[in-house]
C-alpha cells in the first residue's frame, strides 16, 4: 500500500527552517515541473481515456516542493484498490510502491515535486516510465471510470 511518510525539521534560525528530507536507500533523484494545470501522463489523444505510469522495478518518493499535485493511485492487488491523494508544499513524502499505476494533476498555477526514487538494479528509465492507457486495461479502466467502489480521498476536499 501507499504510506504518507513524515520528515524531521532539524533546526531553525531566523526566517529559515532547515528539514532532512532524505529517503533511504534512494538511488535516483527526479525534479519534475508542472508549468499550470498540467496532467502527467497526459490524457490519450483520440478518446481522452487516462494514462498511468507504473514502475515495476522503481518505488517513488515524492515530495511537493512548490504548488500542489493531486495524485490518482490504482493497485490491482490492494485490498482497496483506488487512491486519490493530495500532496501540498510542505507536507509529507507520498510513497508509492512498484506496481502501482499513477497519474497526477497540478494545480492552476503548476507544482514543482522532487522524487527520491529507489530503483531496483537494472532498472532503465525506459522500462519504467512506459505509458498504460486504461482503455486498453478492463480492470483499470472500470475501477477509474466506473468509480465502483468510489476511491478513497486522502487530503483531498470536493
Amino acid at each position: 500500500m501507499f504510506e504518507l511518510v513524515p520528515y524531521e525539521r532539524f533546526r531553525d534560525t531566523p526566517a529559515v527552517r532547515f528539514f532532512d528530507i532524505t529517503v533511504a536507500a534512494s538511488n535516483a533523484r527526479d525534479l519534475v515541473i508542472h508549468s499550470g494545470p498540467a496532467v502527467s501522463p497526459p490524457n490519450e489523444e483520440t478518446t481522452g481515456a487516462w494514462q498511468f505510469y507504473l514502475h515495476p522495478h522503481q518505488e517513488d518518493n515524492l515530495l511537493a516542493l512548490h504548488g500542489g499535485r493531486t495524485f490518482y493511485l490504482v493497485n490491482l492487488g490492494w485490498n482497496y484498490p483506488y487512491h486519490i491523494v493530495r500532496l501540498d508544499t510542505g507536507g509529507d513524502i507520498l510513497r508509492i510502491p512498484p506496481g502501482t499505476f499513477h497519474r497526477s494533476v497540478s494545480d492552476p498555477d503548476g507544482s514543482v515535486v522532487l522524487n527520491q526514487a529507489i530503483r531496483e538494479p537494472g532498472a532503465t528509465v525506459a522500462r519504467e516510465f512506459r505509458v498504460y492507457n486504461s482503455r486498453l486495461i478492463p480492470r483499470l479502466f472500470g475501477i477509474t471510470f466506473k468509480t465502483a467502489p468510489l476511491p478513497k480521498l486522502h487530503g483531498v476536499s470536493w
